[in-house]
């Protein structure tokens, strides 16, 4: 009997699915942002209508200028493309870079990671994407980058990527601050869309050629002294300063951030009110 219930429910639910796609064929930019078949590998077909149901992008009959005859999609299609070609498109780690132990005793960071180049890199050419754990907003680490990028001190309060306890080779990006021979960072954060979400990639900004390695600036927010003792600091950083650079930190949130939005909220509520009197 629960055999039989179990494969009635599951014919509604096909029944249901099947009606819906039957009066009104969703747009080819819907279908593509529905989640993964195979995400959802051992779950009831109930279930599995409804993640399909409720995980999707926005048709794209509301992108203004997008012309209706062509398909938008956030994934390349690679219906027609062969397993071989797949084999040959996939890249299990991130091309043209080298993660060495630094052992330039003059170096920072000697005895720590470093990332190199492998091949030679133009000004504008993509390193890869800076992958981790997204976290909400606030939270701060010296391996965090935030997914925003405006100058406002809100990208503070939006998820961002930590890569403390995971991520790819972009984590071992040194900050270029007293660096032998680097008058400044060669690479550089970039903010844009992958499949359909925000991502941040590092671009190289400066020519970098076989065996050199890759720099960032982690930015002021890293280098303030609330976030590392002084005697953490590199020469030339602000603060005190002297040796030792962790392996690769973008930004954090500070009390005094956190203080400054507690105050724009309260002058906020404060205007409502007025605004209801």
């Amino acid at each position: 009997m629960e055999g039989m219930d179990e494969q009635k429910k599951e014919e509604e639910v096909k029944d249901e699915v099947g009606g819906a796609g039957e009066c009104e064929e969703e747009p080819a930019c819907v279908q593509a942002g529905r989640r993964s078949p195979r995400l959802d590998r051992g779950r009831s077909q109930e279930k599995k209508a409804k993640r399909a149901a409720g995980v999707r992008f926005k048709s794209c009959a509301s992108l203004e200028g997008w012309p209706g005859e062509i398909s938008y999609t956030h994934t390349p299609d690679m219906s027609e493309v062969t397993p071989a070609d797949k084999r040959l498109l996939r890249q299990d780690y991130v091309p043209g870079v080298s993660i060495r132990t630094v052992t330039d005793t003059a170096h920072p960071a000697c005895g720590q990671n470093g990332l190199y180049a492998t091949i030679t890199f133009g000004v504008g050419d993509v390193l890869g994407e800076y992958t981790g754990k997204v976290m909400p907003g606030h939270w701060g680490g010296e391996y965090v980058t935030r997914l925003w990028n405006t100058g406002a001190n809100s990208d503070y309060y939006r998820p961002g990527v930590d890569a403390q306890k995971m991520g790819n080779e972009l984590r071992m990006i040194n900050d270029y601050r007293s660096v032998p021979g680097a008058t400044g960072p060669n690479c550089k954060f970039s903010r844009a869309a992958i499949r359909g979400f925000r991502a941040a990639l590092i671009v190289a900004i400066l020519p970098i050629a076989p065996n050199e390695e890759f720099l960032l600036d982690y930015g002021e927010v890293y280098w303030r002294q609330e976030l590392m003792e002084a005697d953490c600091l590199p020469p030339g950083s602000p603060g005190d300063g002297s040796s030792g650079v962790k392996e690769a930190g973008v930004s954090a949130v500070l009390p005094s951030d956190l203080e400054a939005l507690e105050n724009d909220l309260r002058e906020m509520v404060s205007q409502a009110t007025e605004g209801n009197d």
